[in-house]
This record gives structure tokens, sequence and C-alpha cells, in this order.
């Protein structure tokens, strides 16, 4: 009689079992957010979102903000070349230069804005393969510049995408403001 009524009076949870019961739901959480992430990260291969033709529109996208920011104030292009484009601003001529660089891996190969005025900025740090620019001339006045860039996946990355999203050649045209 003795023995029961010591066991009814330990009716609450004891720290063994809380223990268990927080490692049980911590194990489970770290499983449901490693799913949501991988499975966010099929998504998005699947949309198009990564892999090496969403890292060269990334790319394009952001030289061409550039250049625009470069032209916007008052700069124009006078020239356009494989790689490189000059600026004049009235006063003076600047030549602005798009260098493919090692990577920051080491093994990979970025592309790099030099521009004398404010230093050299990493435009894609990652496994591109080649860059040019051209010019467009219609009627005799440069209305744009034509990028067209070549990637290809890293070494890491490429297993885990699809092989139509390891290689890519994107193009786009940044057009210029009207040069008076």
């Amino acid at each position: 009689m003795n023995r029961l009524n010591v066991s009814h009076r330990h009716r609450g949870v004891s720290l063994i079992e809380t223990i268990a019961c927080v490692a049980i739901v911590a194990t489970l959480a770290t499983s449901m957010v490693g799913m949501m992430r991988g499975s966010a990260r099929v998504s998005a291969i699947s949309q198009g979102h990564e892999g090496a033709p969403a890292e060269a529109r990334q790319a394009l996208r952001f030289v061409g903000q550039k250049i625009r920011d470069l032209t916007s104030g008052g700069q124009s292009v006078v020239s356009v070349r494989n790689r490189d484009f000059q600026l004049d601003d009235g006063l003076s001529v600047r030549r602005v230069r798009f260098e493919i660089r090692r990577s920051s891996d080491g093994v990979n190969r970025s592309l790099v804005m030099v521009d004398p005025l404010f230093g050299e900025t990493v435009c894609l740090d990652g496994a591109i393969r080649t860059f040019n620019m051209n010019e467009l001339i219609v009627a005799g006045q440069r209305v744009g510049i034509e990028m067209t860039v070549q990637m290809q996946a890293s070494a890491d990355r490429a297993a885990e995408l699809r092989p139509d999203q390891r290689n890519a050649e994107v193009t786009t045209v940044v057009c210029l403001s009207p040069q008076l």
C-alpha cells in the first residue's frame, strides 16, 4: 500500500523525459528545415533561377546597370571594342575595360570591371568562359551595346544541376541615351 501512495505523488514529467522530448523535437525540426531548403533549391533550379543561365542573366543585368549608371551623368560612350568602351565627359576620355581573371576560389574565372575613376568591381565571381561587347549603330549613331557572356557551372555545382543548366550563352543589349 505504501508503494501505491509513493507512485501517485510523482505525477509530473521527469528531467530525462523532458530532455528526450526536446532532442526528438530538435531532430525533427532540423530534418524539416533541411527538406524545405532542399525543396526550395530544386524548385529554383527547375524554374531557371539557378545554374549557368541564371548566373549569366544576373551578371549581364549587373553590367548593364553599371554601364547605365556611368552614362547617366552626362557622359557619352565614344567607342566600344571587344571588352572595353570609352567614356567622354566633355573634358576627358577614360577607358573602362572588362577583364576575365582567376576567381577567388582559385579554380574558376571571374568578370571584373576596371574603371580608372572608380577602381575594380567584380561583376561575376563564377565560371565564366567569355565576355564580349559590340556597339550597335543605327543611322550613324551609337544607340546601344550588345553584350554576350558564356558561362559554365563550376564542377562542384554541375553535379546537382540538370544538363541544360550547366552551360549558357546569353546576349543582351544596353540601350544608350541619345547623344547629341
